[in-house]
């Protein structure tokens, strides 16, 4: 009794620790490959499509007259979206790309759970602890660039990222207050 209690314990604790990222791994897969077929079948709806349009800074670029089928995806604020075309028109990069909610609906499950279960602060109604975040973000400023061109039919990116480090974030007292006297 005693061992196969512990055995489930152990299963439990090493599904917390590594099984459950292995699962959502496997569900986003599935999903991917899910939309992909959607995509490449052309089943979804062109009301849908939400164009980014990113500028590019290079000279000697191709115009495009018409969309091209294209692969990837792209988080922004917290949403996932797929490619669907892209084309190159007017010195900018334009994406259609069609919104991924199962993906985003699994990648928040993965954080809340991973959240829960290692204990850490995420917001939740229970959680009134106050946490400090000691990886030094507070004292980094990063920006960053990016750019892409094509050149017949090799496309070409880059990613342009600075970091500056504040060393000291503590400013030091010249001397000694003042005193009070009444």
């Amino acid at each position: 009794m005693r061992k196969s209690a512990s055995i489930i314990l152990l299963l439990i604790l090493l599904f917390n620790m590594i099984g459950y990222r292995a699962w959502f791994y496997y569900a986003e897969e599935k999903a991917d490959a899910a939309i992909e077929a959607r995509i490449d079948k052309d089943q979804y709806d062109e009301n849908d499509l939400i164009t980014l349009q990113i500028p590019l800074y290079s000279p000697y670029q191709l115009e495009q007259k018409t969309f091209e089928r294209t692969n990837g995806e792209v988080n922004i604020n917290g949403k996932t979206f797929k490619y669907v075309k892209r084309m190159v028109s007017d010195g900018n990069l334009i994406l259609l790309c069609l919104a991924d909610n199962h993906k985003t609906v699994l990648k928040n499950a993965k954080s809340e759970f991973g959240n829960g279960v290692n204990d850490l602060a995420g917001g939740g109604k229970g959680s009134n602890r106050i946490q400090k975040s000691f990886s030094g973000n507070d004292y980094i400023k990063q920006y960053g660039s990016m750019g892409v061109w094509e050149y017949g039919s090799t496309i070409f990116q880059f990613h342009s990222f600075n970091t500056i480090n504040i060393t000291d974030p503590h400013i030091a007292i010249p001397g000694k207050p003042p005193k009070y006297i009444a």
